[in-house]
């Protein structure tokens, strides 16, 4: 099969440029695997060809911003004579140029194909259309395709450096996790969970997620960590109301110390301002400043809706609405305060602190680690 790949964003990158597209190109091997036979690069647009049909794969490569498979031909008379077979009347026609050297320029080939269609009792459409027409001239060549497939664009995974997702069985960081490899990040993940008093289910439901975000990750780590003690602790030194900062800001901890052994860049939540009580920016300040990485939220300005739409759409959202519960539910209180005070968290953690070390340093030591090829 052949197949020409366009991108957008990364031919904008100038000096940078070749960079981004060896990153593609490496990509674009890795997913395809056995199925890869060769990758030709002509300026934005790749020809690819490979051994079976490959939609499904290609339009989980960030990077490619279309792709179409196509037919190649040697001359506008043989491309002509083969589109004359099609079985539709009425047909939409498209047509551009990679190369100048042919002598009729693209509106030119447009209407030499559309008169020599209608010959035959073939009618141009643009709105009543039975059948897409895309035709390519490159390399001598014409390259017709039936069907130009949106994809999502954006940068290639890897590109843009290293993060580690702190993922849960919800909707959210799931959701959080494909953005940041559409901007480039090679994503790791970290689940936080409370075994035996939060169900298998949860972690199930995790590994399920984390294999859908792994078509488009290309190889991901999975990274759990037992908190249960360290919850249980906090719920009896702790004020009710500052629960949920407390296990955040220790979570925030221990996925910093997993970031900076694994040499990663940056941390990724699926937090959003306002969904939930402890999500106020207050609260997200006196969480944040529990470490020093830097933190990314791609999700920070969507609503819930927005978000479940979009777990839809990249295929999380059947696994995240499944039954199981996960340990961000689990020893909550009815009351949570919405504007948590930072010198008042660092004096209740002063007076607990080498508890919650001892804690941490357990927690850390104990996690478990699965690979996704």
């Amino acid at each position: 099969m052949l197949y020409l790949l366009k991108t957008n964003e990364i031919i904008l990158k100038r000096r940078n440029r070749r960079y981004f597209e060896r990153v593609l190109e490496r990509n674009i091997k890795a997913k395809l695997k056995k199925n890869f036979i060769s990758l030709k690069k002509w300026g934005g647009v790749y020809l690819l060809e490979t051994k079976k049909e490959s939609e499904e794969d290609i339009g989980k490569i960030f990077g490619v911003s279309h792709f179409s498979p196509v037919f190649p031909f040697s001359s506008l008379e043989e491309l002509i004579e083969n589109l004359k077979k099609i079985d539709e009347e009425r047909f939409y026609l498209e047509v551009s140029r990679g190369d100048k050297d042919y002598p009729l320029n693209s509106l030119e080939i447009k209407k030499t194909i559309i008169e020599n269609l209608e010959k035959v009792g073939k009618k141009y459409d643009k709105e009543n259309f039975e059948k897409e027409i895309y035709v390519y001239y490159k390399r001598k060549n014409f390259f017709v395709s039936f069907k130009n497939i949106k994809s999502w664009g954006g940068l290639p995974v890897g590109s843009n450096g290293k993060a580690l997702s702190l993922i849960s069985s919800g909707f959210d960081s799931p959701v959080a996790s494909f953005l940041a490899m559409k901007r480039g990040l090679k994503v790791f993940f970290l689940h936080f969970h409370s075994y035996p008093q939060t169900s298998l289910e949860s972690l199930e439901k995790v590994k399920k997620l984390v294999s859908v975000l792994n078509d488009y990750n290309l190889g991901s780590e999975l990274y759990l960590m037992n908190i249960l003690e360290i919850q249980k602790f906090y719920f009896l030194n702790v004020p009710h109301e500052y629960l949920v900062i407390f296990y955040r800001r220790s979570m925030f901890r221990l996925a910093e110390r997993l970031k900076n052994e694994l040499n990663l860049d940056v941390l990724i939540t699926g937090e959003n301002l306002g969904q939930v009580a402890s999500q106020t920016t207050k609260n997200l300040e006196v969480i944040s400043q529990s470490i020093n990485s830097l933190i990314l939220r791609p999700l920070i300005a969507f609503n819930k809706e927005e978000i479940i739409n979009f777990a839809r759409k990249i295929g999380t959202e059947s696994i995240s609405k499944m039954k199981g519960d996960d340990c961000c539910t689990l020893f909550v209180p009815r009351n949570v305060k919405t504007r948590a005070n930072l010198k008042e968290v660092l004096e209740i953690e002063e007076k607990i602190k080498e508890k919650i070390i001892s804690l941490e340093e357990e927690t850390f030591k104990n996690k478990e680690k699965l690979i996704y090829n």
